[in-house]
């Protein structure tokens, strides 16, 4: 057991050494803080974590603060506020985090331990403005947009995570740059993409790849399932919109199709690299079942849908030996009409029929 601590102790001495970026130590704020504490509390006893506090401080003693004699039981989760406390005045937060990213999947106190939730608390540390380099193994101050951070700020390289892949592309984007000019066409791709990062904000997923009329976005973390399908409508739901911005020829609109899919996938630095099924699928299913203007589901994904947003989604299919569901025709322009007598725009090269 003692050698177990040794190592996790060495591995510590780079958080004692570590200079948050700008020589600043910032403080959590209080939401944070009772993440840590229902972190600590819910991987750790209590011994464990004063065992956390004795390799950040040396003499951190739970009996002593609490001036309490140590046949006492005490609760982890008080132990827990306890050393969050000290970290708190004595402004070592950072030191506390990277302790337990090194400690997660590693062997502390004679056991494996894993930190169930670590992910989810450092992508919530980037809403405040700091992230967890794990290239540099530090807590660092994020100068960059944190929507620029392809893993959250928490996804490890390596490890494989549940996620939602969706695949986006427009459709006959290349026929449309003949017919009507590549430049036009490449200012209504630029305004497209600005367009997608504005929406998606909101529902954090991440553009994995974009290629001018299309790209791969990721989503993670809690309902990563319904938020991921609620953008994919949202977007096609707002092309209306966003077409009467477009400098094109009357009644000529960028059209939209979207699939995807869920799945564990393993995580890469360069997420360019990924080799997954599930990213796979969702680019199959988009760019060989969906139509213009709709948005097709692996059913695994549709089964993870409360009722009413999976309603939208009652065609079946079946795509590649798995079944798929689709959103019958379309739901993204002004023009189309259910009974097909009114002609439909142009779509990116596309004469739709009457």
């Amino acid at each position: 057991m003692e050698g177990n601590v040794r190592r996790v102790r060495k591995t510590n001495k780079v958080a004692h050494n570590t200079v948050i970026s700008g020589g600043i130590r910032p403080m959590l704020d209080i939401a944070l803080e009772k993440d840590l504490i229902e972190l600590l509390a819910t991987n750790f006893k209590a011994a464990q974590i004063e065992e956390l506090g004795k390799l950040l401080f040396g003499n951190f003693d739970i009996y002593k603060l609490l001036n309490e004699q140590n046949h006492i039981t005490i609760p982890a989760r008080r132990a827990a506020q306890l050393l969050v406390q000290h970290c708190s005045e004595c402004n070592c937060h950072p030191k506390l985090i990277h302790l337990l990213v090194e400690t997660d999947g590693s062997q502390f106190m004679g056991r494996q331990a894993n930190v169930e939730g670590i992910e989810l608390f450092l992508d919530k540390l980037t809403g405040s403005g700091l992230a967890y380099d794990f290239s540099r193994r530090q807590v660092i101050k994020i100068k960059d947009d944190p929507f620029e951070l392809m893993n959250w700020g928490s996804l490890r390289n390596g490890r494989s995570y549940p996620l939602t892949v969706l695949s986006l592309d427009v459709v006959g984007s290349s026929a449309l740059s003949r017919s009507h000019g590549a430049r036009k066409v490449g200012k209504a791709l630029f305004q497209l993409a600005q367009h997608v990062k504005d929406r998606l904000r909101p529902y954090d997923g991440r553009i994995w790849n974009w290629n001018g009329d299309g790209g791969i976005i990721a989503f993670a973390f809690k309902e990563h399932e319904v938020r991921a399908v609620q953008f994919a409508l949202e977007l096609q739901l707002t092309m209306p919109v966003l077409n009467t911005r477009m400098e094109l020829p009357d009644k000529v609109d960028l059209a939209l199709r979207a699939g995807l899919d869920s799945g564990k996938l393993t995580f890469a630095n360069d997420v360019g690299a990924i080799v997954s099924d599930v990213i796979n699928y969702a680019c199959h299913l988009e760019k060989s079942a969906v139509p213009a203007g709709s948005i097709g589901l692996s059913k695994t994904l549709h089964a993870c849908l409360p009722a009413r947003l999976a309603a939208p989604f009652s065609k079946r299919i079946t795509f590649q030996d798995r079944e798929a569901v689709l959103i019958p025709g379309r739901i993204d322009n002004l023009y189309h009409r259910p009974d097909g007598t009114d002609n439909e725009p142009e779509l990116m090269g596309r004469i739709a029929a009457g």
